[in-house]
């Protein structure tokens, strides 16, 4: 089956709802990142009408139980930690139960220190 990047965009968001953990509806909201413009501002168009109609598809309302959600459009070059997270995510889970650093994959280590030195953050 041969699948366009927008399409994969949004079922990407959709799976959100399949790692969402009860604690984390508790944060005041959600920031949702792509690099489809064109995705994030379908949603964000989307999220306006749902808020005012009250009414959403069912696979969409999960979103409904954040406080705030926002889509926001981010440059591929500048989401370079995000591609790699989307690529371990594909091999294998992303979620890691320990946070050493025997378990984070040393992709993933690189590009933080490369995102981090050059926002000057460490």
């Amino acid at each position: 089956m041969h699948w366009g990047v927008a399409q994969i965009e949004l079922m990407t968001i959709l799976h959100l709802k399949n790692i969402l953990r009860d604690w984390m509806f508790e944060a005041q909201g959600i920031i949702i990142e792509g690099d489809n413009f064109n995705i994030i501002k379908l949603l964000q168009s989307a999220m306006k009408t749902w808020k005012v109609s009250k009414c959403i598809e069912d696979n969409w309302s999960f979103l409904l139980d954040f406080n705030q959600v926002l889509f926001s459009f981010t440059n591929r070059d500048c989401n370079k930690l995000a591609d790699v997270c989307a690529n371990l995510a594909l091999k294998s889970s992303f979620v890691w139960k320990d946070i050493s650093f025997q378990d984070i994959p040393p992709s993933f280590l690189f590009c933080l220190k490369e995102e981090c030195d050059s926002l000057c953050l460490l």
